[in-house]
């Protein structure tokens, strides 16, 4: 009996060892495919939650405006902090290397016939784009966005098409995969106009912690290795289009931040 409840004991002690600390992670509202709130999926999210688990974490996903993701992982709130752009202006939080890519395109009707080959372009029409689009499509969109009167932003990207197809506005700015999700829900689409103005966007996650950051980078460049990333994009995506450079995942976390020392 005494051996019995030993063994019990050290049973009970031993899974109780196996569970994983939760792990906060503050990421975007509703925006397909990358996330869906409503069962808490989609591309961003389960590769979030990869890589977390890699860590040896338990995920735990909080989803905020992103403008607020960042102000909220520097108030304290969370562990890792989803979406951050890749900027010089540091602030002495620690930033993992580049996990995702967006690859945004300017939608216009294509019986329009509208010019646009330029950012600067764009200031002659209506325009609606995603939330903080001002601060990650370069700086000569950030200059047409503060000058132009009839430039807007949404958090609302499944409205953005909608709009576009019913011409309150003329030219809506967003991602290729999101908008080719919610092109694919629309009964007939007249015929649209696709222009190709921006680069690509990388996006980080951000930290408090540097030990947190590089355990991080570790597991993010395990999963981009693995055959199972492939097949997460493939079966969001319909393809593979977010393979990220392997000597930038490999960079011993050269973008690192290091806190400010006190004065």
């Amino acid at each position: 009996m005494r051996l019995t409840w030993i063994a019990g004991l050290l049973l009970l002690i031993s899974s109780a060892g196996l569970a994983a600390a939760p792990l906060t992670v503050l990421v975007g509202q509703q925006k397909p495919p990358y996330i869906n709130t409503a069962n808490i999926s989609g591309y961003e999210i389960e590769l979030l939650a990869e890589v977390v688990k890699r860590m040896g974490y338990e995920p735990v996903f909080l989803f905020v405006p992103n403008a607020r993701i960042k102000p909220l992982l520097e108030q304290g709130e969370g562990d890792i902090a989803s979406l951050q752009p890749v900027v010089t202006d540091e602030t002495g939080l620690f930033y993992s290397n580049p996990y995702i890519r967006y690859q945004n395109i300017a939608v216009s009707l294509a019986s329009d016939e509208l010019v646009i080959s330029h950012s600067s372009d764009l200031g002659r029409y209506s325009v609606l784009a995603f939330q903080s689009a001002r601060t990650v499509l370069g700086p000569d969109f950030t200059d047409m966005a503060s000058i132009s009167a009839n430039y807007r932003e949404t958090v609302d990207q499944q409205a953005q098409l909608k709009m576009l197809l019913s011409r309150r506005v003329q030219v809506v700015i967003m991602d290729r995969n999101i908008f080719n999700h919610y092109r694919l829900q629309q009964d007939s689409v007249e015929g649209l106009a696709i222009h190709a103005l921006f680069s690509s966007t990388l996006y980080r996650a951000a930290f408090r912690d540097a030990a947190m950051q590089r355990a991080f980078d570790r597991a993010l460049l395990s999963v981009m290795l693995d055959s199972w990333h492939q097949r997460l994009q493939r079966k969001y995506f319909g393809e593979e289009n977010q393979n990220l450079d392997h000597k930038m995942l490999c960079s011993d976390n050269q973008q690192t931040a290091t806190r400010p020392k006190a004065l």
